[in-house]
């Protein structure tokens, strides 16, 4: 089975291992979908933004070398 590329909230949980995601060697935090093969990294950034008519919350989209390490124990987890 081979190791997977894509990261979001649901697999990651469903896995059971929190991960950190790294771009360009810079931890982000808040990631909600991280693609190692695409090099794609969405996040919110602290001090969320609502858009005004839609009602959503406004996240950011960056592209780089994404990397995703797993928490060696679970007391890091915060």
């Amino acid at each position: 089975m081979s190791k997977p590329h894509i990261f979001t909230i649901e697999n990651t949980n469903r896995i059971g291992k929190p991960v950190e995601v790294f771009l360009n060697g810079k931890k982000v935090d808040h990631c909600i979908y991280a693609d190692t093969r695409k090099g794609k990294v969405v996040f919110y950034p602290q001090s969320l933004k609502v858009h005004k008519h839609k009602k959503k919350v406004i996240g950011k989209t960056c592209y780089g070398q994404v990397t995703v390490g797993y928490f060696k124990n679970q007391d890091q987890v915060g």
